[in-house]
């Protein structure tokens, strides 16, 4: 069982790895994006939304409904896609805990996939350092 665990682990990562070379089409991230999961593997208690604006802005909706609060924020996000990196980095110029970087590992016109930079995937760590979103609008 424990071989049969590792070489998941193995070919997971090797196709994260070969799905970062994949060039990105990066047109078709303007637009808006909700965090979703597959309920049975892992369930959120509210809701996160991201609308880029193709210019290098987005507005950041989240819900928490535990405390039935509502924020919205916006900022500014920074796109590399020179050699094929695929990364976006979320308010490049702060220095503050928002400055994170993920490298865009899937997107299509309905589905959008992340990976934290300098993290490997890791199912227990889902809405963290591996983010999955389908387009709302």
């Amino acid at each position: 069982m424990k071989k049969l665990l590792n070489l998941i682990f193995c070919a997971t990562l090797l196709v994260a790895s070969l799905t970062s070379c994949v060039k990105i089409d990066i047109n078709k991230l303007e637009g808006t994006w909700s965090e979703q999961y597959d309920p049975t593997v892992f369930a959120m208690d509210g809701s996160l939304k991201f609308t880029f604006d193709g210019n290098g802005n987005y507005q950041l909706q989240t819900y928490d409904a535990l405390s039935g609060e509502s924020n919205d924020r916006s900022g500014r996000y920074e796109l590399d896609m020179f050699e094929e990196k695929n990364t976006i980095t979320f308010n490049p110029m702060m220095s503050d805990f928002t400055n994170v970087t993920y490298r865009i590992v899937k997107l299509t016109s309905r589905e959008m996939e992340w990976q934290k930079i300098g993290t490997a995937p890791n199912p227990g760590t889902w809405a963290s350092d591996y983010r999955h979103f389908v387009r709302v609008r």
